[in-house]
């Protein structure tokens, strides 16, 4: 019977055994930070990405939040299109 989960347990606990660090790979990229894009249920899979794109070419903290106003906007008109309510996921309170 092959165990498939055993090379990755074998990598945790090489890790874990080691020097304690992340290997150099790993160390040299940062958390991916996401968030929840309003009216993503209404957008493709291409969208979202070019969405993401805009906000990471975006220069100021000012300029993101008018491309994100600009984008509630344009997806709250989608909706009332589609006779849909968008979530307003800035009111949901999150697990401290």
């Amino acid at each position: 019977m092959e165990n498939r989960y055993l090379p990755a347990l074998c990598a945790v606990t090489a890790f874990a055994l080691g020097c304690g660090t992340l290997p150099p790979a790993a160390a040299a990229e940062s958390p991916v930070q996401r968030e929840i894009i309003t009216g993503s249920e209404l957008m493709t899979t291409q969208e979202r990405e070019n969405y993401r794109q805009r906000l990471r070419g975006a220069g100021t903290p000012e300029e993101r939040e008018r491309l994100r106003a600009e984008h509630v906007k344009a997806m709250e008109e989608r909706a009332q299109l589609r006779g849909l309510q968008l979530i307003d996921y800035s009111r949901l309170k999150t697990a401290p």
